[in-house]
């Protein structure tokens, strides 16, 4: 169990979060089932944690990936032994701390930007074992800080400080922004979110194709 010495307690709203179709504990069985065997699925194909650093992308915006993202978190951190730190990675159009009503909160770039200390903008949302990195104020220029030396040593030392943690990156769409393509040679695994009778054949067979590049 994480041990929340530094990292920020702050309260949920268990409506607010149904609104935005995050999982609750009056979650609908069935619901609560699906991310369940979605769980069970990365976790066999990355060998219960040994591969624990997962990114969780689509081809454009608004196709479900930020509630993917949080909702597996959630769902893996509700095991026990099993700890999630879930990470707002889209710097550019940060969805995470609205769906958590965690808005305000600091977040990575200002880590990066003024130089807060990561353990000042981590947060615990009052969700058991699941820790929050918010992405903080938008950012235009994000694809900078992304490539950057330091992006990709914080990345490593998220993987490695916690050996029962999974780390789930809410990153940006693929097409027609780079930011996803360059985070993806960072993480273990990739989780592509389609909406179904949304997303054609196309836009998928070319996102994918860009991450096998």
């Amino acid at each position: 169990t994480i041990i929340y010495s530094k990292t920020k307690i702050l309260p949920n709203d268990a409506l607010y979060l149904e609104k935005n179709r995050i999982l609750t504990s009056s979650a609908h069985p069935r619901v609560k089932d699906y991310y369940s065997l979605l769980r069970t699925q990365i976790q066999q194909r990355t060998d219960h944690g040994r591969k624990n650093t997962i990114m969780v992308t689509s081809t454009e915006s608004n196709e479900g990936k930020t509630t993917t993202a949080i909702n597996l978190a959630i769902s893996i951190a509700s095991q026990v032994h099993q700890t999630t730190l879930l990470v707002d990675m889209d710097l550019r159009d940060p969805d995470i701390s609205y769906y958590l009503g965690l808005e305000g909160h600091l977040g990575l770039t200002d880590h990066f930007v003024d130089e807060i200390p990561l353990e000042n903008v981590l947060v615990n949302p009052s969700i058991k074992n699941l820790v929050v990195l918010p992405a903080g104020k938008a950012l235009s220029g994000s694809t900078e800080i992304l490539s950057s030396p330091k992006m990709e040593q914080m990345v490593k030392e998220l993987k490695h400080r916690y050996p029962d943690r999974y780390v789930i990156f809410d990153c940006p769409y693929i097409l027609n922004n780079p930011d996803a393509l360059v985070f993806s040679s960072y993480v273990d695994g990739v989780i592509f979110v389609v909406q179904p009778g949304k997303t054609t054949k196309d836009k998928i067979q070319k996102a994918l194709s860009l991450i096998d590049e």
